[in-house]
């Protein structure tokens, strides 16, 4: 009895032990069903992926990037041929010490530790740039080529920039350590703007691989799609026309705008710089020019902002007419000064202009004229027209670091200096001194306002752009009054720029407004010395010379703005300039 019954006690236990293996069994091949439906069935396209990735190596190509045109379709922007010294690690398990012997062969000046560093981990089978190959370079290299097995030269694309002076409109290209795209990026100006239109689609080449990584074959070839064009409206010969016009001895810029749609036909600004340099990678230069003090990079007629002067004495004229305020007939005494409170203020011309109405004073540039009108305007008032007139705001054409500039307000002093705003200021910025800051661009562009009756054309660089207007409309009397006294300025005796006729009668016959933006202010004293004009100054605080035009005088088409930092008188540096550029854009009818 007990030995049947530790024999059915044992084949309890031993039934129970194949139950519970069984059932893990069962359990266990549930599982690794359950995997491989999922391998095999709900994931079979990523693993077939992932098996096809272990045996084929995808390579991208980089497309070549977009051209760029003038709007005569000269080409601006392009892609040229660049070599460059590669090395193969699988072609010599030496390589380093062709590294070296290369070094010191063609003075390479490579950082060899930090480049050993970089190779010990980088794909054998795959080229690792040395460094960009000259003329001079290859030729060296092509005489010893024998010594060399794992050094190459491989060609690749780069981008070419043939025109200097445009180089402050297109910009450049750039590549952060950190950026993960194969191909550089725009990161200045146009080429920043219309990265993603110049860019174009990689290809790709498939390849079959070992284990190791080295190509067995090429499988085949997604070709690479070239990037979109972009046509400017700058015109070429114009702008190397108006940049010669420049002077070398003084920092400056010029604009020259199509007064019916706003094109920009020429943006100059001087000094200039060359965008090749960023290309061609020369550290040392690309240092020199980061830290040059005449800031080269900056496109001054874009992003400089100086008082404008007596260009913007329109403006206050407009204001005063718009309120009623003066009339084309009233008159000022003009005796060289006027008294607000317990200080002066003076006019340019020592013992004044004596009896003026609207068409004089901006015909002669009379300062009294709108200091007189200034004490009956509130500021508020001029700079709302002004910012409707084309002033005060930010022209987004696709160039880096757009600015607004500045007419002021109650608003904005209160703001900004936590300060109330005095009458005397009023007087100062009727004739664009004081807080006043307007580019040449802004300044081309309230000209254009005041050609096209108030409501203007938004400036623009890209040709296939849809024209934008801004603006109110004027009173087509008061545009009438303003218009007659610019053009007397520049065709009328005793007119701030009358001279233009004398010194090129054969010119185009223009209308505009010569102003002078004092940088410092003349201290009481130095009015009372008849000699203090005849005085050596120093060029930093010399005044700037400012003239904004426009021609042919019957139908405008063309405005130009000018504006040479620390030029002096505007009549007698920027205006010639803006003549010179506007007779040739009217004889070459760009």
């Amino acid at each position: 009895m007990e030995k049947n019954k530790a024999s059915q006690d044992s084949i309890k236990i031993l039934n129970r032990r194949s139950f519970i293996i069984t059932l893990i069994s069962v359990i266990l091949s549930f599982i690794v069903s359950i995997r491989l439906f999922s391998l095999q069935i709900l994931n079979f396209n990523f693993y077939q992926k992932k098996s096809v990735e272990n045996k084929v190596s995808v390579k991208a190509t980089p497309p070549l990037r977009g051209d760029i045109f003038d709007n005569e379709k000269n080409l601006v922007a392009a892609n040229a041929s660049l070599y460059e010294f590669a090395i193969y690690k699988n072609l010599n398990k030496n390589y380093l010490n062709e590294v070296n012997k290369l070094n010191k062969l063609i003075n390479l000046d490579l950082n060899i530790s930090n480049i050993s560093e970089k190779l010990k981990t980088f794909n054998a089978y795959t080229p690792f740039i040395l460094s960009r190959a000259n003329w001079h370079q290859i030729v060296e290299f092509e005489k010893n080529k024998f010594l060399f097995t794992s050094i190459k030269i491989i060609e690749s694309k780069k981008r070419y920039y043939p025109h200097k002076n445009l180089s402050q409109i297109i910009g450049y290209l750039g590549k952060s350590s950190e950026d993960k795209q194969l191909y550089p990026k725009g990161v200045f100006h146009l080429e920043k703007t219309h990265d993603e239109h110049l860019q174009g689609k990689p290809g790709k080449i498939f390849n079959e691989v070992n284990s190791r990584g080295k190509v067995i074959r090429e499988i085949s070839i997604e070709e690479p799609i070239k990037g979109n064009s972009l046509n400017l409206t700058i015109n070429l010969k114009l702008q190397n026309f108006a940049q010669s016009a420049l002077p070398l001895s003084n920092k400056g810029s010029i604009v020259l705008l199509n007064r019916f749609d706003g094109s920009i036909l020429s943006m100059n600004s001087n000094p200039t710089y060359d965008a090749q340099l960023f290309e061609d990678r020369d550290n040392d230069k690309i240092y020199s020019l980061l830290n040059n003090p005449e800031k080269p990079l900056l496109n001054r007629a874009f992003n400089g902002f100086y008082p404008p002067g007596s260009v913007f004495k329109p403006i206050p004229a407009l204001l005063g007419l718009k309120k009623n305020i003066i009339n084309e007939n009233t008159e000022v005494l003009c005796e060289g000064s006027i008294s607000l409170a317990d200080r002066n203020y003076y006019c340019w011309k020592k013992g004044g202009h004596g009896r003026v109405n609207l068409k004089k004073a901006i015909k002669e540039s009379c300062d009294c004229y709108f200091y007189e009108l200034a004490k009956k305007i509130n500021i508020d008032d001029l700079s709302e027209l002004a910012t409707n007139l084309g002033l005060n705001k930010i022209y987004n054409i696709g160039l880096s670091y757009a600015q607004k500039g500045l007419v002021p307000n109650k608003k904005w002093k209160k703001s900004y200096l936590d300060q109330g705003w005095y009458q005397g200021e009023t007087l100062i910025t009727c004739i664009g001194q004081g807080y006043n800051l307007t580019s040449p661009l802004q300044l081309a562009s309230l000209y254009s306002a005041l050609l096209n009756g108030g409501k203007f054309p938004s400036p623009k660089l890209i040709k296939d752009e849809p024209t934008i207007y801004l603006g109110e409309e004027l009173n087509t009397t008061h545009q009438k009054a303003i218009l007659n006294s610019l053009k007397a300025a520049v065709q009328e005796p005793s007119g701030t720029a009358y001279k233009l006729n004398l010194n090129n009668p054969n010119f185009v016959k223009i209308g505009g407004k010569t102003g002078t933006s004092q940088v410092v202010r003349i201290k009481e004293e130095d009015r009372e010395d008849d000699l203090y004009k005849t005085k050596e100054i120093e060029d930093r605080f010399k005044d700037h010379s400012v003239f904004v035009g426009y021609a042919p005088i019957e139908d405008p088409k063309y405005i130009a703005s000018v504006i040479i930092e620390n030029g002096g008188s505007g009549s007698a540096v920027a205006a010639p300039i803006a003549h010179k550029v506007l007779n040739f854009a009217y004889q070459e009818n760009v």
